[in-house]
Parts: structure tokens; sequence; C-alpha cells
């Protein structure tokens, strides 16, 4: 184990809270903006940012543009327009219950998707990681009630919710399968251009975002500015850097921490777990310390190329 795998360990598991807290914010403040001229705020300042930032620094690269354009598009457009836009349309035709649940599925699909592509292999303890990891998220998300799993029925926002879920695991195998030669820096500015213009299309087409975003109460900006620091660009920096270095299939499986992050802040704001949801905190948390190699041997990622 190189000295930057467990600094990646860490920046995963930081990139799960920020993404487990955008839930919590995000309740908040849905309740003021519609869903896509808020994506568009929060994604338009993270850009702003990223670009501002670091082309100021040198550490953005036109090359790097250039010769990955077409990866960054379809990243962008997977990773940030699709899975956002995806899961916010499903869930007007199916249940938070139902879509919490697809969206568990992530993990799995990371692995099939990596399998296929990279040729990686599921060890034992990443297939014992993944099988924990979905049992602990049904029993945050279900509170134990055998009847929401036997009474899930396939729709057309579950659909919706599952194409996203795809979309999400094909993006963190493309960055690490198709994109040369880029830092995680220039992958998740880039990345995140092409998916906020896709965001910004369609939210002209079905809101009005100028007059959400300039209607907003200054709280409302607040929270998106959070989720635009903390929850999209910090988050999605260290995601994309632990993709580099332990590689997307075992990365996918912290995507599970999610929800127990947000149990963990909602029982800070005075709403406090039950029992079920305990038992699925712990189930997670041992899925992750399967699925990252602390019992088991892990198998070594495939090293990444540097040109």
């Amino acid at each position: 184990m190189s000295k930057s795998t467990p600094l990646a360990y860490a920046g995963i598991v930081g990139a799960t809270f920020f993404w487990g807290t955008n839930f919590n914010a995000g309740a908040y403040i849905i309740k003021s903006m519609a869903p896509i001229s808020a994506s568009i705020e929060r994604f338009a300042i993270s850009t702003l940012l990223l670009v501002l930032i670091f082309s100021l620094a040198g550490k953005l690269r036109l090359s790097t543009l250039k010769n990955n354009l077409l990866a960054f598009i379809g990243l962008g457009l997977l990773g940030f327009t699709a899975f956002s836009l995806a899961t916010f349309f499903g869930l007007q035709t199916t249940t938070p219950i139902n879509g919490a649940l697809i969206l568990a599925t992530t993990p799995l699909w990371t692995m099939i998707f990596a399998v296929l592509l990279e040729g990686e292999r599921i060890d034992r303890g990443r297939a014992i990681g993944l099988i924990l990891g979905l049992l602990g998220v049904g029993l945050v998300i279900t509170r134990g009630d055998i009847q929401v799993l036997l009474g899930l029925k396939v729709a057309s926002g579950d659909a919706m919710i599952l194409a996203g879920s795809m979309a999400w695991a094909a993006n963190m195998v493309g960055t690490r399968r198709f994109v040369k030669d880029s830092t995680p820096l220039e992958t998740t500015s880039f990345s995140m251009l092409f998916g906020v213009i896709g965001l910004i299309v369609l939210g002209f087409i079905y809101e009005d975002p100028l007059a959400d975003i300039r209607n907003a109460s200054l709280a409302i900006h607040g929270a998106v500015i959070y989720l635009a620091v903390f929850g999209s660009l910090i988050a999605y920096l260290l995601w994309f850097k632990g993709i580099h270095a332990i590689g997307a299939a075992r990365t996918s499986i912290f995507f599970n921490l999610a929800p127990v992050f947000t149990m963990l802040v909602s029982s800070i704001l005075g709403v406090l777990p039950n029992i079920w949801q305990l038992l699925g905190a712990a189930g997670v948390i041992l899925g992750v310390v399967f699925a990252s190699g602390m019992v088991f041997s892990p198998v070594q990622p495939k090293p990444i190329m540097s040109r």
C-alpha cells in the first residue's frame, strides 16, 4: 500500500460526508427553489470557482481539454447532468424509498462496468462488502420494514432512477478508462463544465432559472453555496482522486456511506435514528471495511500510466 492510499480513503469518506449533507441542505433549498434551477446555480458556482482559481494557478491545460474533449463531454453529461436530472424527474413518478434503494445499486453497476471495461476482479472482500453495504443501506432507508422491499414495483420513475444510477457508475469507470493524461482536478473541472451546460439547456426547457435564482432568499443562496463549494467542488475532487488511486470499483463502495451521514446530520438536528437505521449504518460501515481490504488482502487496481 502506497503512502497516498490512506489519504485517498480519507478523501473518499470526506466526499461521501459532503454528499450525505447534500440531502439535508437540499431538503431546505427545495422548499423555496425549483430543483433544476438550484442545480444550475450550484454547478455554475462550482465550475466558475474551479476554472478561475485553477486556471490562474496554471493547473488546467487546454491541451488536456482538446485531447479528451469527447470524453469530458460524455462524462459531464453522465456524471453531472444525467445523474441529477434522472433522479429528479424519476422522483416525480416514484417514491423516495424506491429511488434511494435503486440508487444503492450504483456500486453493483460500477463493479460490472469495471469488470467489463477494465478487467478488474471482484475479490472475496469486495463481494462481501457489496452485499453488506447494500443490506445496510436497505435497513437505513426502509427502517426494517420488509413490506417496503416486497412492494417495489417497476415504474417509469424507477427506470429513470436506475438509468441515473448506471450513468453515475459509467462516469466513474469512464473517468479511469477513457480520460488520458489528465489530473483529477482537470477531469472534474472540464466534466463539470459540460455538465452545467447540459443543466442550463434543460433548465430553460422545464423551468425559469433566472426568475428562480433572482427570487431566492439570501439563506437559500447560502445553502446553495454550501452545496457548490463542499457538496460539489471539494467532494468531486476528492472522489475523482480516490478513483485515480484505488480504482472505480473499490471507490464506489463508499457511496453507500452517504445515507448514513445524512442520518447522523439529521440526528444532530433533532431527528434521532431508530434501531433499524443504526443496524443499517453498522452494515454499511462493515461493508466499507471489507471492500477496502482491511479484512482480506485486496486485489491491487491496475496502475494508470502517465505520459
